[in-house]
Parts: structure tokens; C-alpha cells; sequence
């Protein structure tokens, strides 16, 4: 039997390939330290479960309206407001079954057949294959360390063709950490001012900020925000993964469009996360200040630990909570791996330690590792890593 060709288009997913190989080897009696997970290492608070286990108790269990409840909604436009400064009215905001799902409504309400989409490299894994299933190109655009893994303008103007119809931004960033100021959206919108083009804004990671940076919005930018879908959820902010609720805000246009692609896929999101989901947002971060404040701590440890490494190299990460490492000095030695896809491998079989390749994200030679985890294990699989490189 023949699949479509879309299927034949889209890769598996890397990072969700190797943490079910990490979990497998586990279940085997394994010691491993995960570097590799993107979620959080705390329990869901206490007051979202709660209002989770009411909603069950109350037998919330029906269909709702395919966008959200209006209490969701409701919440969703009080959290914008608190985190963005910007006011959307209920019929502006939707919520769905995660915040990939309200990615995946928002590429394909923008873009289609013979369409371009640029993605800023790296990129979170399923960006690009998003594209592809809407039957449109990615175009992916080069960023550097030097240049602060940042799309820059020069960059941008010079990808834009007369198929451009979207960028997508992610700040803070998966996998670099990465934080787009003001100052550098400002710069960006003066490309994109006279042009009919979307941004599709990832902001999933908003409240996950070190050092005094502040979080900056497209959607704030003059004359912007009706062209910008803002794509976020509660996984990172309230240790809500499982959960599985984002929101996305935009024009009553955007947000209709992506409704009725909703409408034939999932429809609503689950009505008990809803309950929960509102919950989270309607308190809103300080729910999990204090281990925000525990993942600062941790970076600047997992970082020193890093550069005390020969041959590793790091930039701190202004946001999120993943370190990006660039393993170059250890690839293509003789007998040793190739690229760090394989460096990934055998780190993880070896070495005991689960970290993501490069190359998932569309940048060969790093290496993610996440530093939510306890500070005793960010110790202990550094030292495996680097006793593991010193073999080769």
C-alpha cells in the first residue's frame, strides 16, 4: 500500500526518538542522565491540580466550543495582558491541544502550496516538517554565534521572495536560548513594514528569562499586530506538558482561520485541562517563580561546568532552559563520530548521558542539554561527558 506524499516529505522526530530510546534503556537497568527532556523537573502546582481534580469531581467532561471555554478564553486574555501589555478580546485568543497544535493551525492557516516560509537556524525540530505537510517550502536562514544565534536584517531581506508569505520566530529560543530585544524585533520590522507577510511568533518559553532580560513581542511593534499570531501554552511555565493546552492570539481572522482547521481535526482540547489550564492562567507565573529563579542557578552551574571542559564551547542562554554546546573538537577524529548525531549515540550507550544532536535542530555540531534538572545530576553527567570525550 502507498502513503501520500507529505508522509514521505516529513522525518521522524529526533528528540522524541531518542528519549524513548533513553526511557528504554532505563527500563533495562540503566543509569542515565537525561540532558535530552524539554520539560520541566517539577510537579504540576498544587492549585492547577486542584482545579483539574474539581473539574473531574463535577464531571466536566463534555465537548466544548472548539476554540475553549469562555473561562479559558477569558484567562487566556488576562495572562496576554499581564505578560504581553497588549489587550485581545475573547474572540482574538483559541485555545488547543498543546501549544505544537496551535503551531501546526497557524502554518497551515498561513501558507500552502508553492509558499516559503523562512526559519531561522537552529530551529526547533518540527518546524520544518510542519511546512512540509502544509505542502510548503521552509527556507531555512543561516545565524551564527557572533551574531548571537539572531536572525539578523541584512538576513532576513536577503531570504524574502516573492513566495515569502511567513517567518517564524521562537524567543526564547529551543535550542539556543537565545532572546530577541526590542531593539532587534525593531530592526526586523523595518524589513517587514511594507510587506504582506506573516510572523508566526513562538513564545512558548516567554517567562523562562535570566539576567534582567525582558521579553519583547512582534505583536507590540506598530502596525504589527494584527499581522503576528502569538503561539504559547502553559507546558513550560506551569510543568503542564501532559496537560497538553496552548493558546494562540491574533486578528479575529487568523484566529477564525485557525478555529476551522480545528474544527476537522481535533476540535476542542480537553475539557478538564481546560479547567486546569485556566487555573494556571489566571494566577500566572509567580505559580512557579522560585524554580525559574532555581534554573538560574542551575544554568551558571551546568555553564562553568561546560568551559572547564577542553574543546566545549557555550554561549549563556538569556532564556528557556537549555544550554547549546558546540562539540566540533570532538567530530570527525579518527575512529571517533562523525558528526554529533553519532557523538549523541554514543554518549548516550557509553557515556551514560542523553543530550539531542545539532542536527535535529538543523545545526550539525552542538549538542542541547537541558539544565532543568537537579544540580546533582547536572554535576554528575557533565563529569560522564567528560571523562566520555576524553576516550575518544
Amino acid at each position: 500500500m502507498r502513503f501520500s506524499p507529505r508522509v514521505r516529505k516529513v522525518s521522524p522526530s529526533v528528540t522524541l526518538g531518542l528519549n524513548a530510546r533513553t526511557l528504554e534503556l532505563k527500563k533495562q537497568g540503566r543509569d542515565i542522565i537525561a540532558f535530552g527532556v524539554g520539560e520541566p523537573d517539577i510537579d504540576t502546582p498544587d492549585p492547577i491540580c486542584e482545579a483539574g481534580i474539581h473539574a473531574i469531581r463535577s464531571k466536566v467532561a463534555r465537548y466544548t466550543a472548539t476554540g475553549g471555554t469562555p473561562e479559558l478564553k477569558a484567562a487566556i486574555c488576562k495572562y496576554i495582558k499581564g505578560i504581553y501589555d497588549l489587550d485581545y478580546e475573547p474572540a482574538c485568543v483559541m485555545a488547543s491541544s498543546g501549544a505544537k497544535q496551535v503551531l501546526f493551525n497557524s502554518i497551515m492557516a498561513t501558507v500552502g502550496d508553492g509558499d516559503e516560509l523562512i526559519i531561522p537556524t537552529p530551529y526547533w525540530t518540527s518546524y520544518p516538517e510542519m511546512v512540509y505537510l502544509a505542502n510548503a517550502t521552509p527556507v531555512f536562514v543561516e545565524t551564527t554565534a557572533e551574531e548571537g544565534f539572531k536572525l539578523t536584517a541584512e538576513k532576513l531581506m536577503a531570504a524574502i521572495t516573492d513566495k515569502t508569505r511567513a517567518v517564524l520566530l521562537n524567543s526564547p529560543s529551543n535550542p539556543t536560548g537565545i532572546t530577541y530585544a526590542r531593539q532587534d524585533l525593531e530592526d526586523l520590522a523595518e524589513v517587514l513594514r511594507s510587506k504582506d507577510i506573516w510572523i508566526l511568533s513562538d513564545d512558548i518559553y516567554c517567562t523562562l528569562l535570566f539576567d534582567d532580560n525582558k521579553f519583547a513581542s512582534f505583536a507590540a511593534m506598530p502596525g504589527f499586530r494584527d499581522k503576528t499570531i502569538l503561539i504559547n501554552g502553559v507546558s513550560k511555565t506551569f510543568s503542564m506538558t501532559g496537560w497538553r493546552i496552548g493558546f494562540a492570539a491574533g486578528s479575529k481572522e487568523a484566529i477564525a482561520a485557525m478555529t476551522k482547521i480545528q474544527d476537522h481535526s481535533t476540535s476542542c482540547p480537553n475539557a478538564i485541562a481546560q479547567k486546569a489550564a485556566a487555573e494556571a492562567l489566571q494566577r500566572g507565573p509567580s505559580l512557579t517563580e522560585e524554580w525559574v529563579l532555581s534554573l538560574s542557578d542551575r544554568r551558571n552551574l551546568m555553564l562553568s561546568l561546560i568551559e572547564a571542559v577542553p574543546g566545549l564551547r557555550a554561549i549563556p542562554p538569556q532564556g528557556a532552559f537549555y544550554l547549546w554546546v558546540n562539540v566540533e573538537a570532538y567530530l570527525g577524529r579518527s575512529g571517533g563520530p562523525a558528526n554529533a548525531l553519532r557523538l549523541a549515540d554514543k554518549l548516550l550507550v557509553d557515556g551514560g548521558v542523553s543530550t539531542i544532536p545539532g542536527e535535529a535542530f538543523g545545526a550539525p555540531g552542538y549538542l542541547r542539554l537541558s539544565f532543568a534538572v537537579t544540580e546533582k545530576d547536572i554535576r554528575e553527567g557533565i563529569s560522564r561527558m567528560a571523562r566520555f570525550l576524553a576516550s575518544l
